[in-house]
């Protein structure tokens, strides 16, 4: 279950935690959903899904997935619950506790965002956009071309001025129909067997050593395929990217979507924000955001002087 953070590894420095995890699985460590006012069925909606906010308390139940999730601020203690770890949604499985992790950063003054990050030398960009836009397979033309990968399909982005995106998931996922312009990592592949699923594969297991590093941000992309013949970057109003970037995002983290609105509308002010209008060679689509991001390294450097 934990194989999407294995690249934040690191070894224990006896430093006490700023927020401990727990993980239970129902089925074999036999604790049940617990009884409480907060998850009662007669409370949640009629979809399903039911989420609770106190003080120092916020809850989210996926009956569905079989799914817990609970942080507790006062403490500083979570945990994840899953009704039976072997029959856990993929999904689950591609962004383990993600709920947890965005109440954790919104407090803080992050976010945890629907998008894409990649980046060349320590400096990075977001690649945002609705599931289908094309995030996944932008991201992984970079990372075939030899940029470092900070995240796909969720990415935390930090308080600070300029943003930095750190590395949520090491998971990249991407729609069906584009498999064929990803034969070579095939083998990569975890679920290509599952006709219902994205296929999904860990980043760590295609480019080790070049996952996971905080990347500061210099742009915002917004994909859109376009099948055209080479990329091209236009500027667009940083309205423009929040209304792409912003319902994903909150829609699905309920009880942090204030917060993480606003943190989204000061990186779309902060940063120059682009449509992608991508050709269908993805060594092109790598090539064009290299250039982008040489540009706008270019542009800092001159307004620091």
């Amino acid at each position: 279950m934990l194989h999407a953070i294995a690249p934040l590894e690191c070894p224990d420095d006896n430093s006490p935690p700023l927020l401990s995890l727990y993980i239970w699985d129902g089925q074999r460590d036999g604790v049940t959903l617990p009884e409480s006012p907060v998850l009662r069925r007669d409370d949640a909606p009629e979809a399903g899904l039911g989420g609770y906010a106190g003080d120092s308390l916020r809850a989210f139940y996926q009956p569905n997935a079989g799914v817990l999730s609970l942080l507790d601020t006062g403490c500083r203690r979570g945990h994840w619950w899953l009704r039976d770890v072997a029959t856990t949604p993929y999904y689950e499985r591609a962004a383990p506790f993600k709920h947890i992790l965005q109440w954790w950063i919104a407090d803080r003054g992050g976010a945890l965002l629907h998008s894409a990050a990649v980046g060349i030398d320590g400096a990075g960009i977001l690649i945002a956009g609705p599931s289908g836009s094309g995030k996944s397979s932008t991201a992984l033309a970079c990372v075939d071309a030899g940029f470092a990968f900070a995240s796909d399909d969720y990415v935390l982005i930090d308080a600070t001025h300029p943003p930095h995106a750190h590395l949520a998931y090491a998971t990249a996922k991407v729609v069906r129909s584009s498999l064929d312009r990803h034969q070579h990592h095939r083998r990569h592949f975890r679920n290509l067997g599952r006709d219902d699923e994205k296929p999904m594969l860990f980043v760590q297991d295609v480019a080790p050593g070049r996952v996971g590093s905080p990347l500061a941000l210099k742009a915002v992309v917004l994909p859109f395929v376009a099948h055209r013949t080479t990329t091209r970057l236009v500027r667009i109003h940083p309205a423009e990217m929040l209304r792409a970037l912003a319902p994903s995002s909150v829609l699905l983290f309920p009880l942090a979507g204030d917060a993480a609105f606003r943190r989204m509308a000061d990186v779309c002010r902060e940063l120059p924000c682009f449509r992608a209008e991508l050709a269908d060679d993805p060594v092109d689509v790598a090539t064009a955001l290299r250039g982008l991001l040489a540009n706008t390294q270019a542009v800092s450097a001159r307004a620091a002087e």
